[in-house]
């Protein structure tokens, strides 16, 4: 990952906050956003990603054909997430995108497609390399399994909280 790292660093775009990792950008950060579904969800935050160019255009079917055959759900308490991805041949930069939802939608547990988990919060992530998913999707359910963490999370007013709550995550 340390080539990852300074790749990312010496390639850093404007929004980004200055941390190793690099990738947290105040733009891909949604505040009680309201969608119907994950559908729905799926097409905005892609939209925005293929807008600031983060993605190729590729992504957005991608990240929803990866999700119906690989659901990220996980029914972390209080709130649950999600943690939907696409494959690396459709990012072009790196990134983290936090949504936290003004009310829960409906997803599809990771493991059990039948099961439907109300999610609070989604992470959706875009990397070079599928080990950088698994690194950073172990440091954010360290994070979701305390709760003083989810809390702060849920009540956090703008995006500078949000960057400051997650910056000792990805250090």
């Amino acid at each position: 990952m340390d080539v990852f790292i300074k790749d990312r660093m010496n390639n850093r775009i404007e929004g980004e906050v200055s941390m190793k990792q690099g990738i947290i950008d105040k733009r891909l950060i949604g505040l009680d956003i309201e969608v119907k579904d994950g559908e729905e969800f799926l097409d905005q935050i892609s939209e925005r990603l293929i807008e600031l160019g983060f993605v190729k255009d590729s992504f957005k079917e991608a990240i929803k054909e990866r999700e119906r055959e690989y659901p990220t759900a996980l029914p972390t308490e209080p709130y649950a997430l999600a943690i939907p991805h696409a494959d690396p041949e459709h990012v072009k930069k790196p990134f983290i995108a936090f949504t936290r939802l003004k009310n829960p939608i409906a997803w599809k547990a990771m493991g059990m497609k039948d099961l439907e988990i109300p999610v609070s919060f989604l992470f959706v992530l875009g990397f070079f390399a599928e080990e950088d998913n698994v690194e950073l999707l172990r440091r954010i359910l360290e994070q979701f399994q305390e709760e003083e963490f989810l809390e702060q999370l849920k009540e956090i007013t703008d995006e500078e909280e949000c960057m400051n709550l997650f910056c000792p995550i990805f250090e």
